[in-house]
């Protein structure tokens, strides 16, 4: 949640970004009193705010009346250069993992202690069809793709505070996916659904990426599991090769230098 803005000398910038900060994977719909209240600034400025916003197409309003993101935000993210980059290496290996599979399959970052899917595509739609809320950032430690990504960090970390028994439930976590080169795991935000997930390694053996797919059941999350291996590693002969340690250099800034 944003801190409170409501006071002197707060300029409209930060009031702006305390507004889309108040959207999360938990408030990806709000209202403009709940905007208000978790931004802490009064309802009349946060309705200017929306307003300006939602003409340059940073938010929109839907038909309840509620607000999400905009695409025009999510037009400036994919601009990001290390994750375009990385994006682009993915997608052939996307698509022939989804031909494999015919399963919905993703490729996602680290980011500030959660994950951030860049690319998800399939059964939804066709191949070719991007899902349409990207990217959706989810916490690490409850994600396949992020067990995947912190296994392979090259050291211990908690993405978040956690109590005794949750830590050592994540270290065996870790240490499966260490073992069997891929997380299975069921997926927090989609009942009844399977990820599988494996880190696609940069130079330095750390964990640049994770490819994955979502399937309905375990048994055909284990089924994927070659085919996934084998994209992962296409992937990362494709990086070295073109010597896209942009990305291998990542888990530094996004985990911190103290290990």
């Amino acid at each position: 949640m944003a801190g409170n803005t409501n006071q002197v000398g707060v300029s409209v910038t930060s009031r702006v970004l305390a507004v889309l900060g108040t959207f999360d994977v938990r408030h990806p719909s709000l209202s403009l009193t709940e905007i208000a209240r978790r931004a802490g600034i009064p309802i009349t400025t946060v309705h200017r705010l929306l307003s300006e916003l939602e003409k340059w197409r940073a938010v929109e309003r839907g038909p309840d009346g509620r607000y999400r993101i905009g695409l025009r935000l999510w037009e400036l993210g994919s601009l990001t250069s290390a994750r375009t980059r990385l994006r682009e290496v993915a997608l052939p290996y996307l698509h022939a993992l989804h031909e494999a599979t015919r399963a919905q399959v993703f490729v996602a970052v680290a980011d500030e202690g959660d994950v951030v899917y860049v690319e998800r595509f399939g059964a939804a739609g066709p191949p070719w069809e991007s899902a349409p809320r990207l990217p959706v950032r989810q916490p690490m430690e409850q994600s396949a793709a992020g067990l995947a990504l912190l296994a392979y960090h090259g050291r211990d970390h908690e993405p978040r505070p956690l109590g005794r028994t949750h830590s050592a439930a994540l270290a065996e976590l870790l240490r499966r996916a260490r073992r069997q080169g891929c997380v299975v795991l069921p997926d927090a935000a989609d009942r009844g659904a399977v990820n599988i997930a494996a880190p696609v390694l940069g130079g330095n053996g750390h964990a640049v990426a994770a490819m994955g797919l979502s399937v309905r059941s375990p048994q055909r999350a284990e089924r994927w599991r070659e085919p996934l291996l084998s994209a992962t590693s296409g992937m990362q002969r494709t990086l070295l090769g073109r010597g896209e340690d942009m990305v291998a250099a990542q888990p530094a800034a996004v985990f911190g230098a103290s290990g």
